[in-house]
């Protein structure tokens, strides 16, 4: 799906007559993640698609600006506006939860109290909602979104004394509050995931697993052309850092200098390179990696990042590279 066609679906989701929103909690449970409907009021609901129309469209305006980018998560950089649409192989978490719920929208037969499937006080409570899953649409267009929740969410009636307004009078808070905002972090069109806020699906310890998993069979490619001298500085770092592993997934699934370039040529231009030659240490044959610095420099070149203005002379690092059409 390319960054036009995502705008046409937000905005036709928009346009549609009879709405409806649906609201599930994702409940974490002696480490296991649980999904259940939540029996809300028509009322309240009428209110959060309120919201939900207000973030989509705050969005909408956000993917518009020319600025802007849809990319593939497996080609992340560093540049801030963009929505990443997920691709890698294993499907973590919380995508996982917005599939289960796409999957059983309409059979009246799974969201059942009998099958534990639906919010109850009895068993559950508001202190287990790791996160909160709203469908918006009708039958066969919709969106599911997907928001990460924190302590600041719940408001526990307990040792602070929270006061509200009851008819005429202040009365005491008598029960826990939850808080539902509307915001999108993750979200699913068509069985297609998006990545609105990367910082945050990182948090999910199987996401950094996944990418751990995926940077270290990557990383065979750098093996098999014989650039690096010791390796496992940059495994250690991959399994330290899911931000490094993440941007060497990015290298290698894309690099044009792992594809076309040879060894003796990725060496040739380092070891000319004003910049390069003092920051990268060739010992053998073989790039050193030791500080952390190294192997971010060793990265950027790979990623083909150090470039040459023909216009002003200057040279560049640029590791947002879109190519002209």
């Amino acid at each position: 799906m390319n960054k036009q066609e995502l705008i046409t679906k937000l905005a036709n989701l928009r346009s549609l007559e009879d709405s409806g929103v649906i609201v599930y909690f994702v409940l974490q449970k002696q480490g296991a993640f649980v999904l259940k409907q939540a029996n809300i009021r028509h009322s309240a609901l009428t209110q959060i698609k309120v919201s939900i129309e207000e973030n989509m469209d705050i969005f909408r305006l956000q993917l518009e600006a020319e600025d802007f980018v849809l990319k593939n998560l497996s080609e992340a950089d560093d540049r801030q506006k963009v929505v990443y649409q997920y691709d890698l192989a294993e499907i973590p978490i919380p995508l996982r939860m917005m599939s289960e719920v796409r999957e059983n929208l309409f059979n009246v037969d799974y969201f059942t109290e009998e099958l534990g499937r639906v919010f109850n006080f009895e068993t559950d409570s508001f202190g287990e909602i790791d996160g909160y899953i709203v469908s918006y649409g009708v039958a066969n267009e919709n969106i599911i979104i997907y928001r990460k929740t924190y302590p600041v969410n719940l408001v526990k009636q307990g040792k602070n004394m929270f006061i509200f307004k009851d008819a005429e009078q202040i009365d005491v808070l008598q029960n826990d509050i939850f808080r539902i905002d509307g915001k999108i972090d993750f979200f699913n069109i068509e069985q297609s995931s998006f990545i609105l806020n990367l910082s945050i699906l990182e948090k999910y310890n199987d996401f950094k697993d996944i990418v751990v998993r995926s940077a270290t069979n990557s990383i065979q490619q750098i093996v098999d052309l014989d650039l690096v001298a010791d390796m496992d500085k940059l495994l250690e770092r991959v399994n330290a850092d899911i931000s490094f592993a993440r941007k060497l997934i990015k290298v290698i699934t894309n690099s044009p200098v792992l594809n076309i370039v040879t060894k003796e040529d990725i060496f040739a231009f380092a070891q000319k390179h004003a910049y390069l030659s003092q920051k990268l240490k060739i010992i053998d044959n073989h790039f050193k990696l030791d500080k952390k610095t190294q192997q971010n420099i060793f990265l950027q070149l790979l990623d083909d990042a150090f470039l040459h203005s023909d216009l002003s002379s200057y040279e560049y690092v640029s590791p947002a590279k879109d190519k002209l059409e």
